[in-house]
């Protein structure tokens, strides 16, 4: 297990908290015992090291080369890719479990995926769009965010105070049902800062399945 910083305070349970650096704070109240301590990260083991692989994930190059015969994640399903020589430039098509790259010069890898990269970022402006307008119905009192798209280091998403929401483009490659929960994530901030029980709370009556989803969009992005 990665190095762990132990804080003592006004508190009455053991928490644990894991952040992007990879850095472990455990929180402790200030007569826990060293043995309740160290039973308390035993049993925390687990947990502790999935999040750190979470955080891991941001540490993946930046870019993946894609050729013909590699596999690419789109809307939570691996496709294989198929690069074909055509009298179209660069056009991108997705059939059944394929997503064909056609174009007049297949051996100009460089050239394919960016335009792979491309079509990519096309779709998550339009599914993004339309699954922010599916998610904003729970929220009958909260006026339509802007949508915008832009990397992120750490994150899937931003809520902004302009009300904003920024989402990762690389969010594509996830299930829609794990691009709701981002954006629910997301605009329950327009309410709650902090990620406070409150916060928790409402996340949990927007979408009633919110820790299971998020589960397997962490398992899911940590199996490429």
């Amino acid at each position: 297990m990665n190095d762990f910083k132990i804080i003592k305070e006004n508190r009455k349970s053991l928490a644990a908290e894991v952040y992007p650096d990879f850095q472990v704070i455990i929180k402790a109240p200030q007569q826990a015992k060293d043995f309740e301590i160290d039973d308390f990260i035993k049993r925390k083991k687990l947990w502790i090291n999935k999040q750190i692989k979470y955080f891991k994930q941001f540490n993946a190059p930046e870019s993946k080369i894609y050729e013909s015969g590699s596999s690419a994640l789109y809307l939570g399903r691996q496709y294989q890719i198929i690069i074909e020589k055509a009298a179209l430039k660069n056009v991108v098509k997705v059939l059944k479990n394929k997503i064909y790259i056609l174009s007049s010069a297949p051996q100009k890898i460089d050239e394919i995926n960016k335009a792979f990269e491309i079509w990519l970022l096309g779709r998550a402006n339009v599914i993004f769009q339309e699954r922010l307008k599916e998610c904003i119905k729970a929220f009958p009192d909260l006026e339509m965010p802007t949508l915008k798209i832009r990397k992120l280091k750490k994150r899937w998403g931003s809520y902004l105070k302009k009300h904003e929401i920024v989402l990762n483009p690389e969010l594509i490659k996830a299930s829609k049902q794990s691009i709701d929960y981002v954006i629910y994530h997301e605009l329950c901030h327009a309410y709650f800062d902090k990620h406070t029980d409150d916060f928790y709370n409402l996340l949990a009556l927007k979408m009633p399945n919110w820790k299971q989803v998020k589960e397997n969009f962490e398992l899911k992005l940590l199996s490429l």
